[in-house]
């Protein structure tokens, strides 16, 4: 193969570099600006947000305890989210009990979830960039790295007749795939560690749900399999009418008369290879149409639907996650272990999507489990921290914090931890752990 160069024709310094715009490097970005970092943060998209704007994907999953009675993800998460709830833009989590529209009718792991206005998103988090003093760039593609002693020296990135190269003190990964520390040698495990994903999904809106007509019926059975038509999915897809191995209905009710659809599945996607997410895009905008004259057949309240808009990028759930100073594993979740580094506490399912089913770890344990800063540490790199869906974890761990409010928390750690590093001309695995928590504590974080 021949080699092709690159012409640089921009060169940028920072002491913080965030790579990638959702809701850890949103947290990540903020935060590190806030404690004094010198902030650049990159987004390939133009927008901020992540799946959250760009793949539709809401509402923010539980922030909440088993039982509903404890917010344990606090701090960053719940300042944005109080921010876009006072513009109208969002429901905060409190005021949406489980059962509900907009829970989707879920009672499983849908306690306190949080609806929100993509658009009021999208407008909230620059401001908070802003305000923090980052300086945000859209359209640049990360195309690799120079490293040398151990340390990230330059990453580079390219856009329209453009290529950026961006040196920085410290690095933050916040891709999802953990596409920065690839390129720098820190090794990884995609997916189960044996070729196989998490079945992906593309998110859409409908207008046109008579919620009235929906309730009625919902409130009607309290079979699930009669509740979500699961039956009537079974007998479609024997007639072969619904080839789409998602085996009940699963509407959101959002803002704005939007009603937010998780019914896709498009499985054995490598969310690396562009080809086959391209490919993934295309079956997922055929299957809503399936899925809404399924909807109209069948589903109360339904028969006057219409597709408001699909999602413009395809929702990855899983594909690489790093080996880091410390890998969380099952065992930790299911004990409540607190490390002496925790940096947060959460209470999310275990969950494993499948073809047609998922596969939930049951915890007979109540009270939250914990996420060291250690698993933001990758090996081989000492200039380098991860938030988001890519962290140190045992598969079953990842599964559960790959959603929002966790990849919140993570990236406020992270961000807080990187410039605690600019600071006192540290390490990130040399970080002051009692300042880090402590700091973190001051910010809002929860750690009971």
């Amino acid at each position: 193969m021949s080699e092709f160069k690159l012409k640089v024709t921009n060169e940028l310094e920072c002491d913080v570099l965030v790579i990638g715009g959702g809701s850890a490097g949103i947290a990540s970005a903020v935060c590190a600006a806030r404690h004094g970092a010198n902030t650049i943060m990159i987004e390939r998209n133009g927008c901020l947000g992540g799946m959250a704007t760009s793949g539709l994907v809401g509402p923010f999953m539980t922030s909440y305890d088993t039982e509903g009675q404890v917010q344990l993800i606090r701090g960053f998460f719940d300042e944005i989210v109080r921010r876009m709830e006072a513009q109208g833009g969002a429901v905060h989590p409190s005021d949406a009990t489980y059962g509900t529209s907009y829970t989707a009718y879920r009672l499983d792991g849908h306690r306190n979830l949080s609806m929100f206005d993509p658009e009021v998103f999208k407008y909230v988090a620059e401001q908070m960039c802003e305000e923090s003093g980052v300086k945000l760039i859209y359209h640049l593609n990360f195309v690799g790295c120079e490293k040398e002693n151990n340390k990230i020296t330059a990453a580079y990135f390219v856009s329209k007749l453009q290529v950026f190269k961006i040196t920085a003190k410290v690095f933050i990964d916040c891709t999802g795939d953990a596409d920065l520390a690839i390129d720098s040698g820190v090794p990884t495990v995609y997916g189960d560690g044996k070729g196989d994903v998490q079945p992906t999904s593309l998110f859409f809106t409908v207008r046109g749900v008579d919620k009235e007509e929906m309730e009625k019926h919902m409130q009607s059975y309290p079979d699930k399999e009669r509740k979500f038509y699961m039956k009537e999915i079974v007998e479609e897809r024997k007639k072969g009418n619904y080839p789409i191995l998602r085996n009940r209905i699963m509407l959101f009710e959002g803002l704005n008369d939007e009603w937010i659809l998780n019914m896709t599945q498009i499985d054995d996607i490598d969310g690396n290879d562009c080809q086959q997410v391209t490919e993934g895009a295309i079956v997922g905008r055929k299957q809503i149409r399936i899925i809404i004259d399924f909807l109209k057949k069948y589903a109360a309240g339904c028969k006057n639907i219409t597709l408001s808009k699909s999602a413009e990028v395809l929702g990855v759930r899983e594909t690489n996650t790093i080996l880091g100073e410390y890998r969380v594993t099952n065992e930790d979740v299911a004990n409540s272990v607190r490390f002496e580094d925790s940096i947060f506490c959460c209470a999310n399912s275990q969950d494993i999507h499948t073809k047609g089913y998922v596969n939930y770890v049951v915890r007979r344990k109540t009270e939250p489990y914990y996420i060291p800063y250690r698993a933001l540490l990758p090996k081989e790199v000492d200039n380098l921290l991860v938030a988001g869906r890519c962290i140190s974890g045992e598969r079953e761990v990842v599964a559960a914090v790959r959603v929002m409010p966790t990849c919140f928390a993570m990236g406020q750690a992270a961000g807080t931890a990187a410039a605690l590093c600019v600071c006192e001309n540290k390490k990130p695995r040399e970080v002051d752990i009692k300042k880090l928590v402590d700091t973190l504590v001051e910010d809002g974080v929860y750690l009971p």
